[in-house]
Parts: C-alpha cells; structure tokens; sequence
C-alpha cells in the first residue's frame, strides 16, 4: 500500500524531486505555496505580483533542486528564493504604491480591533490616516529595510529562519528590524504630537 503523499517525509519529497517526480514536486509546492504567497504579498502588497513572484520563485527552485543540500530546511530555502524574486520585482516596479493592510493573523481588519465596536466617524478617520500613513512610511523604507521588516511581520519564520531567508545573521537581521521600525516611527510622530487634527 503506498504512503500518501501527506504523509511522506519532506526530505523523501526532495530526494523525489530530485529524481523528477511530479507527485513530489507537486507535494512540496502544496506544504509551502500558501506561506510563501503570505510573505511575497506582505513584500510587494500587490497579488498579482506576489502571485508572479511566487511563481518564479517555485519555478527557479525546482529547475535547481539539486543545489539544495539540506543545509536549512526546505521551507527556508525556498522562502529565500521568494524573497529574492520579489525584491527583484520591487526594483522593477520601485514607483509602486505600497499598501499595508492593518489585520492580525486571524483577518481581523484594525478598525474592528479598536475597543468600541461602533467607532465614532472620528475614530474611523484616524484610523484611515494612520493606515494610510503607516503604508507610506513602510513604502518609503530602503529596499533591504523594507524586505527584513516586512518579512518578519508578515511570516510565522522564527528570526532564526528571516535571517538564513535573508542571507543574514540573526544579529544584522535584528539591526535591520530595528532600523526599519525606527524609521518608521520617525514618520508617525507627527500622528502622536499633542496638536496634530484629524
């Protein structure tokens, strides 16, 4: 009786990838497209592109698997690869808006996360320009700031795992993070200043 393909070991999934297997490589593009459409979305906040991005991404991997030694992990071998086609995308598409969607991990949108559960047309205003702020300044963050930060806040990768997906030591992978969120609040401070009006 054979194994179902759910049940086979990713090291035996790549070892039949390896050797061509389709049943394989389908399998291994099923476990890790879902995440890897989260990160290039969170990258480029646009699906078309992170669709494309992915894409190339699952296409490059498997035209080279056999570069993979098993150092890392599949999942952060190919999250690199992702992140590498769609900080190519980005330096193609630089002039794009980039639009950060204020939701947790549930899908739960921001607003609905405040704690009334009617908010006043003031309250939906603020939070219509904080969004909109918050999109900008994460828009205008330097490409390797842009990639770290968005990569740590819209995976479940460990540090440990952003940083190999990365090409960095954990310790530059923090200082990137950290500069990215000071940049951030930088741009924000005039939403926190005593006079600032909606």
């Amino acid at each position: 009786m054979n194994t179902p393909m759910q049940d086979i070991s990713e090291a035996a999934l790549v070892a039949g990838s390896k050797q061509g297997e389709h049943d394989a490589i389908a399998e291994l593009f099923r476990r890790h497209y879902s995440r890897s459409l989260q990160i290039a979305n969170g990258i480029l906040r646009h699906q078309d592109d992170a669709q494309d991005a992915v894409q190339a991404a699952f296409f490059q991997a498997f035209r080279r698997i056999e570069s993979f030694r098993g150092e890392a992990s599949f999942k952060t071998w190919i999250t690199r690869i992702v992140v590498n086609c769609c900080l190519l995308q980005l330096r193609e598409t630089r002039n794009r808006v980039t639009w950060v969607q204020l939701e947790d991990r549930h899908g739960v949108q921001g607003p609905d996360m405040l704690p009334t559960q009617a908010p006043t047309p003031e309250n939906s205003a603020w939070c219509g320009e904080i969004a909109s702020a918050l999109s900008s300044a994460v828009s205008r963050l330097p490409e390797h700031l842009h990639a770290a930060y968005t990569l740590l806040t819209n995976s479940e990768l460990s540090l440990q795992e952003a940083a190999s997906s990365l090409g960095l030591t954990v310790a530059a992978t923090k200082t990137r993070l950290f500069r990215a969120r000071a940049a951030i609040r930088t741009s924000l401070q005039a939403f926190w200043s005593p006079g600032h009006q909606v």
